[in-house]
């Protein structure tokens, strides 16, 4: 479950990673495709649709950064088996293991 977890939240770190870089500045003219997202989602369609898919990004990133903190916890709050006392003085001049 753990591994799932890790996988699926470093794969939306890269789409999101790569949706923030493609998005215009507030006063760029041109973004990182040269304007190419203009002429894919029209004038003012590709600001909503990259603003949509950034925020769905960011949420599975919270949604995910939680359930692996939360999976990891429970793991290691699982208690141990009881350790036997081994320091008992050695036997007969033998060293200790």
């Amino acid at each position: 479950m753990l591994t799932v977890l890790v996988v699926l939240h470093g794969t939306i770190c890269v789409l999101l990673l790569l949706a923030v870089m493609i998005q215009q500045g507030k006063g760029a003219s041109m973004g990182m495709l040269g304007g190419a997202s203009q002429s894919w989602f029209g004038p003012s369609g590709a600001k909503t649709i990259l603003m949509k898919i950034t925020v769905g990004l960011a949420a599975g990133f919270l949604i995910t950064s939680m359930l692996i903190t939360l999976v990891n916890s429970q793991r290691r709050a699982t208690p141990l088996a009881p350790v036997q006392n081994q320091s008992q003085p050695p036997v007969d001049g033998q060293t200790p293991r």
